[in-house]
Parts: structure tokens; C-alpha cells; sequence
């Protein structure tokens, strides 16, 4: 009988461990920075709303009288500024996701055993990032110019409906990038949806003093509850504002789900 083979080791039974986090993160953070030419778009239209717009008009109409409150027009513009700058940093957010395939480090990713939860919880994470950095340093530039009369359940509550909106805008931004497989398409859309959402959306003006087609069309705008979200619960607190919230966590739940989805499917294809 022919004696068995013994070996004194054996080979690891177990799979090879995916990327870690932090290098996701890494990659993720480096492919964004990258990128100056679309962050200083992102900041561009901000700052000149803050420094512009906002003071010229907060000159020409003191305050507004918003849900039976008067309120300085300053502090009813600022929740459309800090919008702008989550739609515009969303829209950078899913241009990377272009710039990964066009560059072939898409391929190269994928070759190597990265778990897919670790990757879509790290483009989420830089991506949110991202748009929360941007917008913070819109939040303190209007500190600066403006005074803001928020107590600490304001502040808490517009710094939690600014995260949401990040969540929900990233997540939808990501679903169109996936979706939409040409580049120049998803820029050229990206672009004008920001002009589309923030003047179909209760930014300037109230939802009453709205035309009729406009209060319809600002009904099924997603911006709509970022605005209303930001704004009532800077003024009112967390009890006026939680509709709002919740919807802009259903649209990061959707948009997520349907954007993490594509993006597996298009790993596939690769």
C-alpha cells in the first residue's frame, strides 16, 4: 500500500480578507480631491449667493412672515444656499464614479477582492462627506455675515436635516451616475438640475405666494424637503420639521438600494 502524503502545514482554508475601510476611504477621498476644478464649481454658486444674493435681498426685504412667524429674510434664504451646495456637491460626488471607469481604476478595483459592502459603505461615507464638508463651510461663512438667532435645538436640528440631506442627495445623485451610462449626459444633467430643483422649490419665496403649476411641481421636488426640513427645524425645532426628515430618509434608503444595486451589476459587466 502506497504510504499517504503528509504535509506539516496546510494551506489557509479561510478567503483572503477584502480592503480594509480605511484604504476604501483613502482611494475614495484621493479620486475626490482630485477633482478641484468641480470643487471650486460646488463652492462657487454658494458663495455667491451668500456674499451677493442673499445680503442684497436681505436689504431689500427685511423679513418675511413664514408659518405666522416673522422671520429675517437672511435666515429664510440661508436653508436654499446650503441646499445648492448639496445638490452641487452630490453631482460631483456621482461624477467620480465616471472618472473610475474612464481612468481604468475601475478594473483594477474590481480585480482585487474587495467585499461590496465595504466598497458602496466607503463611497457613501466619502461621498457624504464631502457634501457635509462643503456645505459646513457655507454654514460658517453665513455665521460670519450674518447673525443667526438659532437656539440649540435650531442649530441641532438644521445640522440634522443638512445630514439628511446629504444622505438623501448622495444617494440620488449616485442612482443617476449609475443609471445614466454616458458622461457627458449625467454633467450636462447634473448642471441644470440645480437652477431646476432650487427655483421649483420653496427657496425664495413661500410655498402660498407660489403660482399654482409651481406648488404642484414643488410637491414632487426632492429639494422641496430638504429646504422645509433645514428651515423649520432651525426656526421651529425637531417637532415641525420631522415629516420632512423622514421623507429625505426614505430617498437615501432608495436611493442607496437602487444605486448599490447598479453598481454591483456594473462590477459584473466589467
Amino acid at each position: 500500500m502506497a504510504d499517504k502524503l503528509r504535509f506539516a502545514t496546510a494551506p489557509p482554508t479561510g478567503t483572503p480578507k477584502a480592503a480594509d475601510l480605511s484604504a476604501v476611504l483613502y482611494r475614495e477621498y484621493a479620486l475626490l480631491a482630485r477633482n478641484r476644478v468641480y470643487l471650486i464649481l460646488g463652492l462657487t454658486p454658494m458663495v455667491v449667493y451668500l456674499l451677493l444674493v442673499n445680503t442684497s435681498l436681505s436689504n431689500l426685504v427685511r423679513v418675511v412672515d413664514y408659518k405666522g412667524v416673522q422671520v429675517p429674510f437672511a435666515v429664510f434664504l440661508l436653508p436654499m444656499t446650503l441646499a445648492m451646495s448639496v445638490v452641487s456637491a452630490a453631482g460631483t460626488s456621482g461624477m467620480a464614479l465616471f472618472q473610475e471607469e474612464l481612468s481604468g481604476v475601475a478594473t483594477q478595483l474590481w480585480s482585487y477582492p474587495l467585499r461590496r459592502s465595504r466598497f458602496l459603505l466607503g463611497k457613501m461615507i466619502a461621498g457624504v462627506s464631502l457634501v457635509l464638508g462643503q456645505s459646513l463651510l457655507g454654514l460658517i461663512a453665513a455665521v460670519l455675515i450674518f447673525d443667526l438667532p438659532f437656539d440649540l435645538e435650531g442649530w441641532l436640528g438644521l445640522l440634522t436635516a443638512l445630514a439628511l440631506a446629504a444622505l438623501a442627495f448622495n444617494g440620488l445623485y449616485l442612482a443617476l451616475a449609475i443609471t445614466i451610462t454616458d458622461y457627458q449626459a449625467f454633467m450636462v444633467l447634473s448642471n441644470v438640475s440645480m437652477p431646476v430643483l432650487v427655483f421649483s422649490a420653496p427657496s425664495l419665496y413661500t410655498v402660498g405666494s407660489m403660482p399654482t403649476v409651481l406648488q404642484w411641481v414643488s410637491k414632487i421636488n426632492p429639494l422641496t424637503y430638504a429646504i422645509n426640513g433645514m428651515r423649520d427645524a432651525a426656526i421651529f425645532g425637531f417637532a415641525d420639521a420631522w415629516g420632512s426628515m423622514l421623507v429625505l430618509v426614505v430617498m437615501a434608503a432608495v436611493g442607496y438600494t437602487v444605486g448599490g444595486r447598479g453598481l454591483f451589476k456594473r462590477a459584473r459587466n466589467i
